[in-house]
């Protein structure tokens, strides 16, 4: 049987406009697919936060992504990594442990824990196997 897996996906966060700058100005973010207990994890989080299913999360308050940070933030360093994004005022590089730390990339953070669900959790297209014959019963 063929299946299509991927373990990686490079993604261009939508946060502060990245994904309509030009391709050269543009970060990016590498991103591992969570493992089982990860993805139950931020998934409960999410759940207890009161957002389910696909969200617009330019509508999320402070208040609902606060605690998904809080308890979640730690996943970032584990399976994201940041490509291009650098601080104008120093010209250093800017982490995902910097993204996770400091206030001002709270909605980037938040974003990043949503595709990570989302490239995480099988779509209803994977769960099923439509070309596949039907399964018959071994003969007794």
């Amino acid at each position: 049987m063929d299946i299509s897996f991927s373990q990686e996906q490079k993604y261009a966060p939508e946060w502060r406009g990245n994904d309509t700058l030009p391709a050269e100005q543009r970060f990016s973010v590498n991103l591992t697919v969570l493992n089982v207990g990860d993805l139950l994890y931020l998934l409960d989080a999410f759940n207890e936060a009161g957002i389910e299913g696909e969200v617009d999360q330019t509508t999320l308050g402070t208040e609902q992504l606060k605690p998904i940070i809080k308890s979640c933030g730690h996943l970032l360093p584990k399976y994201a990594t940041v490509t291009n994004l650098r601080n104008a005022d120093t010209g250093t590089d800017i982490t995902i442990n910097d993204v996770v730390e400091f206030p001002y990339f709270l909605n980037l953070a938040a974003e990043l824990l949503m595709k990570l669900a989302e490239v995480s959790s099988p779509s209803d297209e994977d769960a099923k196997n439509s070309d596949a014959p039907p399964v018959s019963e071994p003969a007794q």
